[in-house]
């Protein structure tokens, strides 16, 4: 490891600098001091990963030099929006950009650089097939950077449609289609050896694939079930009204405690307004939440809709919707009729 330290110092130090000019950044950023640790931990964490694999020392040093820099550069772009949102600008345009072309962007660079990874136990397509064998490891490689840099490009062309769930659906599947394709290249470049009559000493056990097979997919579907799960229903009553909400807490508020109530279009457009408390993902917001406008504030709400509901409730902030325009109006006037 000392030989790798001395040999990529010049690269340590730089992307140190590049990782601290990101979190001076976004110092004054309440949200961002905690993912900024992170990010500072992952850091070190990856590094010290890579240069403890001692396949690593006759690497591409161009290789190395972007696997250093990629958690650094994350840093830098994430502060860099953190202060442009604190600035007011738009967290929703900024946040999806930041997904959709940071992604497509880092896709297409890595890409670039799998071809010249050479085998190793940390970096690349790392699976029993590759691992055990140099050609499959060479193939598989070749292959599967022109995968990844053809998904980074229709990552980047989904962010140009970026209020479509249907382009949101195409990223993630592009992404995972990706990684999925490699794993089965390797996996059939092993078989087509095996049928013309070569000898590889593979060694894996069945059972263990299975089970990681297993864990890979329950993880995938939960990761996209957790980007679009969850509902809200407002149930009204006579005295009150209840938002059933799936995911989070239910809501009941007595119309008579309602001190005012308003209908606003684009509230959130500039006021720096993040989640403290709650579920947040590509369908809903929901929980306690806060902003430059109201504080502290309580908010249950479709993405999928940007008009708004807003009551004030004892001292409190209740921000709601419906999924479209017409049902946050005729939610805005049941209340207002019973208040």
């Amino acid at each position: 490891m000392k030989e790798m330290i001395r040999k990529y110092r010049g690269t340590l130090i730089s992307s140190a600098l590049v990782i601290l000019a990101g979190v001076l950044v976004g110092f004054t950023s309440i949200q961002g001091k905690w993912i900024n640790l992170f990010f500072v931990v992952m850091q070190c964490v990856f590094v010290a990963i890579i240069f403890y694999d001692n396949r690593n020392r006759q690497q591409n040093r161009k290789v190395i030099g972007m696997t250093i820099w990629i958690i650094p550069v994350i840093t830098l772009l994430y502060n860099g929006i953190v202060r442009l949102v604190d600035m007011g600008a738009d967290i929703e345009n900024l946040f999806m950009a930041f997904i959709y072309y940071g992604t497509g962007l880092m896709f297409m660079v890595i890409g670039n650089y799998l071809p010249k990874v050479k085998q190793n136990n940390t970096i690349g397509i790392r699976v029993v097939w590759t691992l055990q064998d140099e050609e499959n490891w060479s193939a598989t490689h070749r292959f599967s950077g022109k995968i990844w840099v053809a998904s980074g490009i229709l990552c980047m062309l989904c962010g140009l449609f970026a209020e479509s769930i249907a382009a949101l659906v195409l990223y993630v599947v592009s992404i995972m289609v990706a990684v999925i394709i490699s794993v089965l290249y390797s996996y059939l470049f092993y078989k087509k050896k095996i049928e013309t009559g070569e000898k590889l000493k593979i060694q894996y056990k069945k059972k263990a694939i299975v089970r990681y097979g297993i864990v890979t997919i329950l993880t995938i579907i939960f990761i996209i079930g957790s980007l679009f799960w969850g509902s809200i229903d407002i149930q009204f009553q006579d005295n009150s009204f209840t938002i059933k909400a799936q995911g989070w807490s239910d809501y009941t508020v007595d119309y008579t405690k309602i001190d005012s109530i308003s209908y606003e279009e684009n509230l959130f457009q500039n006021s720096n307004d993040y989640r403290t408390n709650g579920l947040g993902n590509f369908k809903y917001a929901m929980g306690n939440f806060r902003n430059d406008v109201y504080g502290n504030y309580i908010r249950y709400t479709h993405s999928s809709c940007h008009s708004y509901v807003v009551m004030s409730i004892g001292g409190k902030i209740l921000v709601v919707n419906g999924e479209n325009d017409p049902a946050t109006k005729e939610i805005y006037h049941n209340i207002s009729e019973k208040k």
